[in-house]
Order: C-alpha cells, then structure tokens, then sequence
C-alpha cells in the first residue's frame, strides 16, 4: 500500500518533536538508565537558585551635580564646553540613560581644559573659573562611579545576566565571540578613561553595550541551575545508596559501566563541558570590568558577583563530587 505524502510530513514532525536534545532531556535520560540500573528512586530535593542580579535601578549610585548657570553658561561662548553643557542642561540631557551621562561627563573632560586655559586670560572670569576647575575635578572623582552606573549597573549589563531558556545546541550552535569581544573593548574603554585619556569613540561604546543586551550571561545562569538540580540529588542519592551498598554485584556493575560511559561521560558531559567552558570565559571578561571598578561598586553589586561566580564554581564541584561518588558505586564485590 501506497503511503500518503501527509503521513510521511506528520511521521517526520513526530520524530523531530520526539527528538528532545535540550539538556533537561539528557540529564533525565541519565538520571532514568541509573534508576533502572541501581534500582532507586532520586527523589527532588530543595537546592538554591541562581541568584538574580538586583535591579539596575537598585544599583545605580547618587552622584553630586556640579550645575553651570545660565549666566555662566552664556560666558563660556568660544567655548566648545557650552556646547556640552548645554547638551547636559537640556531637557533630553537631564533624562539621558547612564552611558549618556558618562559620555557627556567624558566630553567635559575632554573640553575643560581648554575653555579654562581660555578664560584664565580674562580677569573678570576668574570666579567662572574657578567653578569649572570644581566641576572638573568633581567629575574626575566621580568617574568611575559613573562608569559603575553606564555599565555594571545599566540596563544592558542587567538583561545580560537576566535568566534565560536554554537553546538547544548551546554553547556551539547559539553563541560568537562578538558578546566577549564587546565586554574586553568596554573594559578597556574604561581602563583608558581612568587613566585620565578621555576620548571616546560614542557610537562603538553604545554599540558594544548593545552586544551585552544580547549575551548568555543568563542562560549560563540558567543551564547551572539545571546541573545543581539534577546533580545535587544524584549526589545525595548515591551517598545514601554506598552506605548501604558495599560493592556491585559484577553483573549489575557492567551495565553501570555502560551507562557511565556512554550516557554520562558520552551525553551529560559532552552537554555540560562546554558550558562550564563558557562560562570560564564569562566569568573572566566580566570579572576583569568588575575588579577595575570593584572600589566604585555598591556593597549590593559586589555581594550579587560574588553569589553569581560561588554558584557557577559550585556546578564545577557537584561534577567532581559525582564522579568521586560513581567510583564508589562501581567498587566490585
């Protein structure tokens, strides 16, 4: 008999819906072949979740204004100055997102020292001057503090590490480079202005902060809490199941072996390897932006990385913990 071609469309997205290689589906089928194997029930047990990144909001540090009048604004004509503080004092400027801020507070900077080596000639500017001479070194004081709220504390770094699904191929098939190289160039772009080097190339700054909107800082958080689940009630399980189990009968241990390899070792570690892999390299972009402004962060920001990489580095000890746990399991009688 003759199938139809509507079977053959209908049996090929049954197959692939039935597919299921996401990693929940590896660590169940895992989970499923050594409850079979062993004989046991792994019963869910309470874990910590990931911890959530406070509000950018939350985060964002009170800085000191240094207000230019209107009188002493329309003194700075000749000025490139005026021009930035009058960006600063507009409507638009008063609500400008933080990587605005910083960029105008860097165009102060830039622009300083020229109109007050201008002014400095004339005598009935003095008072002009001296004002601009706070206001710039108020805004050397503040800059990493500024830097701090256009980036750790911004919206972008915020959906960066906002928890996400997990796609399936990931880290491989969803992730590039780009999301790494932007995280290097800003903390550079920082370095530099901390420096006292002040030029700013505007738009790659935005852009680079657009990449990071986009990251997997999330879906690392995500797929690490998927592991803790998964492997702290293995662990546990295990534990409980060599306290009373000295040793595997032979036969029970072969297969245990086969299931070790090829579905632990061949499918749960091909899936998490690479995300552990990734996650280093997350970890250490973002750690290098966050030790350069370590002093300038909140207590609550620096409390919240701390959490994020003490999560991340306890995934890695659960993994060692279960292979220490398996050679137990397997010691022949």
């Amino acid at each position: 008999m003759r199938l139809s071609r509507r079977f053959w469309i209908a049996l090929t997205i049954c197959l692939g819906a039935c597919s299921d290689h996401s990693g929940e589906a590896i660590l169940s089928d895992y989970e499923a072949r050594l409850s079979r194997t062993l004989d046991l029930n792994f019963e869910s047990i309470a874990i910590a979740a990931a911890p959530r990144k406070p509000r950018a909001e939350a985060l964002q540090l009170e800085l000191q204004n240094s207000d230019i009048g209107t009188l002493d604004f329309l003194a700075l004509t000749g000025c490139e100055l005026q021009i930035t503080i009058g960006k600063r004092n507009s409507s638009l400027g008063k609500l400008a997102p933080p990587s605005q801020r910083l960029l105008l507070d860097l165009e102060f900077l830039r622009h300083a020292p020229a109109c007050i080596a201008h002014l400095e000639s004339k005598a009935d500017q003095q008072e002009l001057v001296s004002l601009l001479e706070q206001s710039q070194i108020l805004k050397q004081q503040q800059l990493a503090r500024q830097i701090h709220n256009a980036t750790l504390a911004g919206p972008e770094w915020h959906q960066f590490w906002k928890p996400q699904k997990i796609p399936v191929g990931y880290p491989s098939d969803t992730t590039s480079d780009q999301v790494l190289q932007a995280l290097d160039a800003i903390t550079a772009m920082a370095d530099n202005w901390l420096r006292g080097d002040y030029v700013a190339d505007n738009q790659m700054f935005e852009m680079h902060l657009n990449t990071l909107r986009s990251g997997d800082g999330g879906v690392i958080l995500s797929a690490t809490q998927t592991g803790h689940e998964f492997f702290s009630r293995w662990n546990t399980t295990l534990g409980e199941y060599t306290q009373q189990h000295a040793c595997s009968p032979e036969s029970r241990r072969t297969i245990l072996e086969t299931v070790i390899a090829k579905y632990f070792a061949g499918s749960v570690q091909q899936w998490l390897a690479p995300i552990m892999s990734r996650a280093d390299n997350i970890q250490q972009a973002s750690n290098q932006l966050e030790n350069l402004l370590s002093q300038a962060s909140s207590a609550e920001y620096n409390r919240w990385r701390q959490q994020r990489d003490d999560y991340i580095q306890a995934m890695k000890s659960l993994t060692v913990a279960h292979v220490k746990t398996l050679k137990r399991v397997i010691n022949p009688c």
